[in-house]
């Protein structure tokens, strides 16, 4: 598939079949998301990869929220493989500190005007969204507002370093069709946001 169909084919699926998704599939779309950019070429984002059925509902029982979570019914469609983009900023602090970056005075987290450790694990992010479209699969991308402390101890994270989101991935579900905000508003026009040469 050509990068712009691939682009254009990309949504958020939000209802999965629930066929498994071979570890082959999942290593080739990580292997994409991997050579994402990095500041300094650190490769501060890792992956974690909960793709069976036990751990997957792990996740579930862990992070779902009892006010706002997902019910019964949205769960039973839920994507088969759960991905948690690590960002390691200590990965980014460590590479800034050596001769060759230490002129630029970022080896302080608090130096960081914009953190490079989210940016570089929100572009392998995207990345893997784009793979999935090219491996035939569904992707979603989702926030965790319940349980990420308790998920990551479980999950052996270490301290001090977090998840930007998580990335559900997967068949998409035969009945599964396009929803949420992407439906009820329009796109804004390609004039509305390129500003050339100024504002």
């Amino acid at each position: 598939m050509e990068l712009r169909d691939v682009v254009k084919h990309r949504r958020m699926v939000r209802r999965f079949d629930q066929r498994p998704v071979p570890a082959a599939v999942v290593d080739r779309v990580l292997d994409l998301a991997r050579r994402a950019p990095t500041a300094g070429f650190a490769q501060g984002v890792d992956f974690v990869v909960l793709d069976t059925p036990e751990t997957v509902a792990e996740f579930w029982r862990i992070t779902n929220d009892p006010e706002f979570g997902a019910t019964a019914e949205e769960l039973a469609h839920g994507p088969t493989v759960i991905v948690l983009p690590i960002a390691d900023k200590r990965a980014y602090l460590e590479r800034y500190r050596r001769p060759d970056k230490a002129a630029f005075g970022l080896g302080d987290e608090d130096a960081w005007p914009v953190k490079f450790w989210d940016v570089d694990a929100a572009m392998a992010a995207m990345l893997a969204l784009l793979a999935a479209v090219d491996e035939g699969l569904g992707g979603w991308f989702f926030g965790m507002s319940h349980g990420e402390q308790a998920l990551l101890a479980r999950l052996g994270v270490p301290e001090g370093i977090r998840p930007i989101g998580v990335i559900g991935l997967g068949y998409r579900g035969a009945d599964d069709a396009p929803s949420g905000s992407s439906q009820r508003f329009e796109r804004r026009p390609l004039a509305a946001q390129v500003h050339r040469n100024g504002w």
